[in-house]
């Protein structure tokens, strides 16, 4: 009976410690998973505070607005909410295809957003590139799909459309693809 009830012991021991060792892997799994940038897989839709569009870059986001010949740009957290620009540099580069039509350095305009001229540049992409805390980030805007909102939620929630696939940043339903439902 002895050795019954120590074998038994034995394997509830083995049992419990198998159960810690996967509790743990599974807290440093979602440990690393929080410590991720979101910037390495796009799984959440873009909120267009400013009717522009939102690319994600780095630990930022950038959205580029084309407003009367004139681009402004605006830097949000990846919370897509604004920033201090006071101390931010940049680069815009406008390209027509393979050939750099026009670069401009940034600087900020009443610490809220960056203003590119673009009347009579003839250009099919941008590229902005700026440093943040000492963070390189850059995003590319092809001129051809920029104002492309292509994903919408369902449920209508205002504010919801997005240029990337994702969930609805209010109510998280899946986005729907708006050139497939008009196939239908």
């Amino acid at each position: 009976m002895t050795k019954t009830f120590t074998r038994m012991k034995v394997k509830l021991f083995k049992n419990l410690c198998g159960i810690a060792v996967l509790v743990l892997l599974a807290g440093a799994a979602v440990a690393q998973t929080t410590n991720a940038t979101h910037a390495a897989g796009p799984s959440h839709s873009h909120k267009s505070h400013n009717g522009g569009t939102v690319k994600s870059a780095g630990d930022y986001h950038i959205e580029l607005t084309d407003k009367n010949n004139v681009y402004l740009i605006y830097l949000l957290d990846a919370a897509e909410n604004a920033i201090n620009i006071k101390d931010v540099t940049g680069l815009a580069i406008l390209r027509d295809g393979d050939r750099t039509v026009h670069t401009q350095n940034l600087t900020p305009t009443f610490n809220s957003h960056f203003v590119v001229p673009i009347s009579n540049i003839t250009h099919t992409a941008v590229i902005l590139n700026f440093v943040v805390n000492n963070q390189n980030i850059t995003a590319k805007f092809d001129k051809r799909n920029s104002s492309a909102m292509n994903f919408f939620c369902p449920q209508k929630c205002n504010g919801s459309d997005s240029n990337i696939a994702g969930n609805c940043s209010k109510c998280g339903t899946a986005l729907a693809y708006r050139k497939l439902i008009a196939k239908e």
